[in-house]
């Protein structure tokens, strides 16, 4: 359980999975599988985000997959028909109340893993959103996460004369965790591979020192030299995904296809005719739901 600052969305993507892997802040290994830490809060100055979903061997299908597990057109709506509201009456120029939008749940074993957000502005803050997580995969998932909760307050910001720089991020997680899976994909991303490299001559030739890492570390070593320096389970798809991204960097395979955040959009929601008929409907004012 702890608290981590970051200056924006990359910051703290790669502040939280280094302080996880080096400073050893698991609190619990599930069969070196996954490592989880607990009750997390992630602060970030502002909502910019320098990641691309190709960089770790997403395309676009993905970002619909993702629009469509996530988002209600009906409460993105709403949320923003309220926002509107309180924000251009005069009285609440130093206090926005702070809206709120569930996202949509899954009907799986664990349930959807982002539960809801919420967007206000008061004079210590400014804008700021609120992200509630029940849990998140940090090195693959939480990353495309970023993008998407990047892109919704951008493009509710446009209604409301913000933009992502403008808003100061809480991101609260029951359960964070990395897989083994990906981890070894994560430290390339962040210029650690000598540290792999090193990792995997400690073991070839002074396995006692090699021990001194702690057991996920080593599992990570491992993990790397037998998947991203070899070729086993490429057949595995959720290790292929970035065994491949790995190969896409080293330049052995193209990426299949260049996907830029800057680019990205909520694919096929109005959100003008959404707040259309929030209020055509009376779903946020008397006599709607509050």
């Amino acid at each position: 359980m702890f608290q981590l600052q970051a200056k924006d969305f990359k910051d703290a993507y790669y502040k939280l999975n280094n302080r996880l892997f080096f400073d050893n802040k698991y609190e619990h290994v599930r069969g070196l599988v996954t490592a989880h830490s607990f009750h997390n809060e992630i602060i970030m100055e502002s909502a910019t985000c320098d990641l691309n979903i190709h960089d770790i061997n997403y395309t676009r299908n993905k970002w619909k997959q993702l629009n469509n597990l996530y988002l209600e057109p009906v409460q993105l709506g709403v949320m923003v028909a309220r926002l509107l509201h309180y924000a251009t009456q005069r009285k609440h120029r130093e206090y926005v109340p702070d809206i709120g939008m569930q996202f949509k749940e899954r009907r799986n074993v664990s349930g959807s893993c982002l539960l809801a957000i919420t967007i206000g502005y008061n004079n210590t803050t400014g804008w700021h959103a609120e992200i509630f997580s029940r849990a998140s995969e940090l090195t693959m998932r939480w990353y495309v996460d970023l993008i998407f909760i990047h892109v919704l307050i951008r493009e509710i910001g446009k209604y409301l004369n913000f933009n992502p720089e403008d808003v100061q991020v809480f991101w609260h997680m029951v359960s964070t965790y990395q897989s083994i899976t990906s981890m070894p994909w994560f430290l390339v991303m962040a210029g650690k591979e000598d540290w792999l490299k090193t990792g995997v001559r400690m073991q070839e030739k002074t396995p006692e020192v090699f021990e001194i890492l702690h057991p996920w570390q080593q599992a990570t070593v491992k993990r790397y030299l037998k998947c991203y320096v070899g070729d086993n389970y490429q057949n595995f798809r959720v290790q292929k995904r970035p065994a491949e991204a790995y190969k896409m960097m080293k330049g052995e395979i193209p990426h299949k296809q260049e996907v830029w955040t800057k680019d990205l959009t909520l694919p096929e929601i109005d959100i003008n005719q959404q707040m259309t008929e929030a209020e055509e409907e009376d779903l946020f004012g008397k006599g709607g739901y509050r």
